[in-house]
């Protein structure tokens, strides 16, 4: 009986997620699109073009889409078994609510999942894709002739920045290399004027070396060029790191931050926020199927246009507290795992205090 209860509330879910998943994807893609039609018919773009950026652009505002849905099905579900009673024949039988939420609950996580697997493989690549449409066949502008502030961890376990990489004639200039021991212990440090790429290894000419094993505080030592064969990254490998935080994925930002923390580059605080965004607005799903069960119990009249008002308010309450934190987490005010997770709190609480009073 549980097992048949089970497989009926997740079937019947399937079919309004992916009713409010079109739904919602279609609204989100107006602005892009009002955006691409607007370009093809003021500045002469072609139509091939809009439409590669049109289905590059979108994925960035898809990845909402997932918690949207979740929430618009569990409202539609339950207020339509709520309607033709049929979790009052279930309570009656001795089923309690937190048990009937046992499928909602593997549904979410299914999504939650999706979700995260889809902010990871799909949207890093298609933003950066999108951004280069833009930039190089819609605003049609010159790609600058070097990248500027690259920054990574090396192949051999170095932290590298170069002030200017020119990925074209394989050079950087303004190298620092840095090396740590496992405890974090600076062990030697390399500046270089510039670093030539012949193909097999790094050219590193004017350097200066200071081997901090012998040492607290070491002399440096000059030395005119220094062949580093240990580092495999090519030039495009370090131009490659200008990407955006939205270009990239969970690990890529995770070492990118790690790597400006170890250079003393810049603030990460905004970095650490967008890192832990990354994980906190796919496991929305998983609170909106908890607080659309609640609603859709606690209103027996909820219809199709009723559920779809009850959810765009939600979402809408969601998104607005969002807001709120992530800034107060980017200006330093708050800690940025907790500015990514606040509203995942709020809601959390919110739909266990519901959920308990339905099943007293």
């Amino acid at each position: 009986m549980i097992r048949i209860l089970d497989r009926y509330i997740f079937t019947q879910l399937i079919g309004p997620f992916l009713f409010g998943f079109f739904l919602f994807v279609t609204i989100i893609a107006i602005d892009p699109l009002m955006s691409a039609l607007q370009s093809i018919v003021n500045e002469n773009v072609g139509l091939s073009v809009m439409g590669r950026w049109f289905l590059n652009r979108l994925p960035q505002d898809m990845i909402f889409t997932f918690p949207m849905s979740v929430l618009l099905a569990n409202l539609l579900v339950f207020g339509r078994m709520s309607k033709d009673s049929e979790t009052t024949a279930l309570r009656a039988g001795g089923t309690n609510f937190f048990r009937i939420l046992v499928p909602v609950i593997i549904f979410a996580l299914m999504i939650t999942i999706i979700s995260f697997i889809f902010n990871e493989l799909v949207v890093p690549g298609s933003n950066e894709r999108a951004r280069n449409i833009r930039r190089q066949e819609i605003m049609r502008l010159i790609e600058p002739e070097a990248s500027e502030n690259s920054i990574m961890r090396t192949s051999d376990g170095a932290f590298a920045y170069a002030r200017k990489v020119y990925e074209k004639r394989g050079q950087m200039e303004k190298v620092l290399l840095e090396y740590y021991d496992n405890s974090g212990v600076l062990t030697k440090r390399i500046s270089a004027a510039t670093a030539d790429w012949n193909g097999d290894a790094w050219i590193l000419k004017h350097a200066v070396v200071q081997d901090y094993t012998q040492n607290a505080v070491p002399a440096p030592e000059s030395i005119t060029e220094i062949r580093i064969d240990t580092i495999e990254e090519t030039p495009e490998d370090f131009a490659r790191q200008s990407k955006k935080p939205t270009e990239m994925s969970y690990s890529e930002l995770k070492d990118r931050i790690e790597a400006y923390e170890r250079a003393q580059f810049m603030d990460t605080t905004e970095m650490r926020v967008g890192l832990a965004m990354k994980t906190s607005l796919p496991f929305a799903s998983f609170f909106f199927a908890i607080i659309g069960a609640s609603f859709g119990l606690t209103n027996n009249r909820s219809g199709a246009f009723i559920g779809f008002g009850v959810s765009i308010l939600i979402i809408f309450f969601y998104y607005v507290l969002m807001s709120i934190f992530s800034a107060l987490g980017k200006s330093g005010h708050i800690p940025p795992m907790l500015a990514a997770w606040a509203q995942n709190i709020i809601f959390a609480l919110a739909g266990f205090y519901i959920v308990k009073r339905i099943n007293d």
